[in-house]
């Protein structure tokens, strides 16, 4: 069976390239339309086709709508998929227009995707520099956004099979829609060969925690990861160290910058802490977002910690996860941990077995492969 992943976005794209090899392993051939990537070293599909998505087209505006089908159309004809793998609406709507079987990978839950985005957009337009028409127009742009966006995705889970990252995103889909639809769950776990690099953690002489990522030093753009003051928290108080890979930082003591990482350089930068950190502060949005890193702590054998706002993170790791309501909830565990390593490192050890036994891809390659069967 031959299966075009089909995205608005470029390679790499660790969910799409996980899918696309969970298919090669039974026999599948896949290939891959979106933005055309840059160096990107492909091991996985027997082609990449070049799609270009443009602002506009993603609001549905008809002339630029018609230019990205115009594109795919041609696509199909060479490539003549059996299958097409939707990645997030945009993909999974412009499919729809075509007579082919296809499933919609929903990365992001668009209709708290496009809530998002609209306060991102209202936050920025609060800046001194936006006149007032400018403000007007972004205004009524986010709702029409908001309202279009939200259509498309009930269209879509209504009338095909549906991939999502959480059962509580999927208990909202029927909401949704009304009904009860084709809904799988495919949380994002890493790969088996990611995970069976590590034997098990190793007691540290000193507390020490890691974050991962370089979304969120801008609370502005990124209100849903905010982690203002944590590298001061860090830096001011008696509770360890911390490691931030991902981004850059002005120099702090017990506070380390490490930057951008490739996964399995990540992987052997977290196995040298304790503690993996999701310290966004609580938005609205939390519910409806599952991390991926909180699937690569557990399997380096961190202890998870996260703000208890993230009920997914909470549902899923049970008693190997600890939450905090803010910074001082934070400091005060850290602090307990810092004086009591073994009960740490006991912890440790627990969400390391736990995760090599359930926070795992291969765990849900069957919902993946359930999807396509009912396509």
């Amino acid at each position: 069976m031959k299966i075009l992943h089909l995205s608005h976005e470029s390679l790499p794209d660790w969910r799409v390239e996980k899918a696309a090899r969970s298919a090669v392993n039974i026999g599948h051939e896949v290939a891959f339309a979106g933005r055309y990537p840059k160096n990107y070293d492909n091991k996985t599909f027997s082609k990449i086709y070049e799609l270009v998505w443009t602002a506009k087209a993603r609001f549905g505006i008809p002339f630029y709508w018609r230019s990205v089908k115009k594109q795919l159309e041609k696509i199909i004809r060479q490539a003549r998929p059996d299958i097409i793998h939707a990645h997030n609406i945009f993909s999974a709507k412009m499919i729809s227009e075509f007579d082919l079987p296809f499933i919609y990978d929903d990365h992001e839950y668009w209709p708290v995707q496009a809530r998002l985005l609209k306060e991102i957009d209202d936050l920025s337009s609060l800046d001194a520099r936006f006149e007032l028409v400018r403000r007007i127009r972004r205004k009524f742009i986010n709702n029409y956004a908001l309202r279009l966006w939200t259509k498309w995705e009930r269209e879509v889970v209504a009338s095909h099979p549906t991939i999502t990252v959480s059962p509580r995103i999927a208990e909202e889909m029927k909401t949704l829609v009304g009904k009860t639809p084709k809904i799988f769950v495919v949380p994002n776990y890493p790969l088996r060969a990611e995970s069976n690099k590590f034997r098990g953690p190793c007691p540290h002489a000193k507390l020490s925690c890691v974050y991962a990522g370089g979304d969120a030093y801008n609370k502005q753009r990124y209100p849903h990861l905010n982690r203002e003051g944590l590298p001061e928290l860090f830096s001011s108080r008696d509770m360890g160290d911390l490691a931030i890979i991902g981004s850059d930082g002005p120099p702090l003591e017990n506070v380390r910058y490490v930057g951008y990482l490739k996964r399995d350089s990540m992987y052997m930068e977290m196995s040298k802490h304790s503690i993996g950190l999701i310290p966004f502060k609580k938005h609205w949005s939390h519910p409806y977002i599952n991390p991926n890193k909180t699937y690569d702590y557990a399997n380096t054998g961190l202890f998870v910690m996260c703000t208890n706002s993230f009920i997914t993170i909470q549902e899923t790791l049970k008693e190997n996860c600890s939450t905090f309501e803010d910074y001082e909830s934070l400091v005060s565990q850290l602090e307990y941990f810092k004086n009591n390593p073994d009960a740490l490192y006991n912890k440790r050890l627990r969400i390391f077995e736990f995760a090599q036994n359930n926070l795992i891809w291969e765990k849900s390659e069957q919902e993946l492969y359930r999807a396509y069967h009912v396509c």
